[in-house]
């Protein structure tokens, strides 16, 4: 079964609409919260933050916890604009093909 489109209004009322956009929203983010945590774990479980500092081809001069902090925010930007991109796509309407299809 395809996924419905976010504009259609199939009976919802406007706070209705906002609710729905409100939880999709707040999926997005926990899925992309909880996700940067795993993926922090790993990564920083393997590479310290400090001595990655001292890699970089720029003088930067930062603290382990700084290095987590900033990974971390790292992370779940892109984890976030993944899981938003992916929402967008899941919510648009099918395509005029997909529609000439009959057994769809």
């Amino acid at each position: 079964m395809g996924t419905q489109p976010i504009v259609k209004n199939r009976g919802f009322n406007e706070r209705q609409i906002k609710r729905i956009f409100y939880r999709r929203l707040a999926i997005v983010l926990w899925v992309s919260f909880f996700t940067a945590a795993v993926e922090s774990m790993v990564f920083f479980a393997l590479f310290d933050p400090s001595y990655l500092g001292q890699l970089s081809s720029f003088s930067v001069d930062i603290t382990q916890w700084q290095g987590y902090a900033i990974g971390f925010v790292f992370f779940w930007a892109f984890t976030f604009l993944a899981a938003l991109f992916s929402g967008v796509v899941l919510a648009l309407p099918r395509s005029r093909l997909a529609k000439r299809n009959p057994n769809s």
